[in-house]
């Protein structure tokens, strides 16, 4: 699925549309069902399950997002970490110079 692929390939701006297709999809769906509901997923066994399995699809592609999203925040933090020990290091080493300094 194109949003799959977008997801790996860190294609954000596809995925955010594919995304976004998907929701409204969804709307229209609902407003089908709503409109006639013999043609509802639960007037029929397959288009029910099929249904199932598309949202199944959808929330393991949420799933994915939220962990990849958290992976990154994990890894923003540790980088944040680094530079702000990295900065410390290099104020004490002026620090270390000046009080090393002959007069």
């Amino acid at each position: 699925m194109d949003a799959d692929a977008a997801l790996v390939e860190h294609r954000w701006p596809e995925l955010g549309a594919a995304l976004r297709a998907q929701a409204a999809l969804e709307v229209q769906l609902r407003a089908l069902f709503d409109a006639a509901p013999e043609t509802a997923p639960a007037a029929n066994v397959k288009v029910e399950q099929r249904i199932r399995g598309i949202l199944a699809y959808r929330d393991e592609q949420l799933r994915r997002l939220r962990a990849y999203h958290s992976d990154v925040a994990l890894r923003l933090n540790s980088i944040g970490k680094v530079r702000a020990l990295s900065r410390s290091l290099g104020r004490r080493a002026a620090s270390a110079q000046l009080l090393d300094a002959q007069y």
